[in-house]
């Protein structure tokens, strides 16, 4: 990726490979519903999920659509016209870049390329004796060395040195780690990559000697741009797939069961993107919110005091008041 965008001709498309590119995304635009098998249904992206959001999505019950703050909205559009434009430059690189462009993009038995809507599988699993379906469609599939690899591409806004830094010290999320997981059982394919992009660059001359610049906030090191593109590696084993397999067919025996689980700590770890916070909130039980209350108060007490975990939390509690029961699912 570096030869290419550091290479003229980057900036420019070919019309043909451009024109087979966006015919097949309108090819595309379109509703296809999942098969009326009453099965459990879990998005590669979504295995992460908490078990009280998996229950009121398959138990109907309404999202919450409220007014967000613009910035956020901004961020989730250029998110995904990043990764429109970067498939388009993934489909260049061999015009480009010629024998050196190793990776190439993988083609569906239909002829498209292997991204997103044109390479979604579903497929139905049984697993510790209950039966539920995935459904992926990965950023792409690459052909390398003989072999295919899983492509998946996210957008960080954090910052270049944040994102970086949290990169060296853990490696690639573990939610991204469990929709890849995911991806591995329905494709076959173990190997891949997870790119990270930082929608921030680096300054475009350097700024390491700038007095102005504090050290915290430097894009550049040793004379180099700090880098904004990091490829994480990975490889899927079984005992990966199978921990993924358990909780999905937990999650799947608990709508079956119309059963929703008491709340705990580490489902308030995943609220940030639920639809169902104000329901989740609403249906908790007196006994829940003490317990969680309880957690609040320890944790501010302790070296976790409002850190990330500690602040998700408090972030949940807003709005919980005692004798505000509300009425379950």
């Amino acid at each position: 990726m570096d030869a290419y965008y550091a290479s003229p001709s980057a900036s420019f498309h070919d019309n043909t490979i451009a024109r087979r590119f966006y015919q097949q995304r309108l090819n595309h635009l379109k509703f296809t519903p999942y098969p009326k098998d009453g099965l459990v249904t879990f998005g590669a992206s979504g295995t992460n999920k908490c078990d009280r959001e998996i229950i009121y999505k398959n138990a109907k019950v309404k999202a919450e659509k409220s007014d967000d703050l613009p910035s956020r909205g901004r961020q989730r559009r250029l998110g995904s016209a990043v990764i429109e434009y970067f498939q388009l430059d993934l489909i260049h690189m061999k015009k480009r870049l010629g024998d050196k462009a190793i990776f190439t993009v993988a083609e569906t038995e239909s002829g498209e390329f292997a991204f997103e809507d044109a390479a979604q599988l579903r497929k139905v699993f049984e697993h510790n004796g209950v039966k539920f379906a995935i459904t992926a469609k990965p950023d792409g599939i690459l052909d390398y060395d003989n072999k295919q690899l899983l492509f998946e591409y996210k957008t960080k806004a954090t910052g270049i040195i944040e994102m970086n830094g949290k990169l060296d010290y853990s490696g690639a999320q573990d939610d991204h780690l469990q929709q890849v997981t995911a991806e591995s059982l329905l494709f076959g394919i173990r190997e891949g990559l997870i790119v990270y992009e930082s929608t921030q660059k680096p300054s475009w001359f350097s700024d390491e000697d700038k007095k102005n610049v504090p050290k915290t906030r430097k894009t550049w090191r040793d004379g180099s741009p700090i880098s904004d593109l990091r490829a994480e590696y990975f490889y899927i084993t079984d005992d990966m797939q199978t921990k993924l397999l358990d909780g999905l067919a937990k999650q799947a025996a608990l709508v079956y069961n119309g059963e929703v689980p008491e709340i705990t700590f580490d489902m308030t770890q995943k609220c940030g993107f639920c639809p169902f916070t104000k329901h989740c909130k609403a249906t908790l039980s007196d006994a829940e919110k003490a317990k969680l209350r309880e957690i609040d108060s320890k944790m501010a007490l302790s070296n976790m005091a409002y850190k990330y975990q500690h602040n998700n939390l408090v972030e949940y509690l807003k709005g919980v008041r005692e004798g505000d029961e509300g009425e379950a699912i």
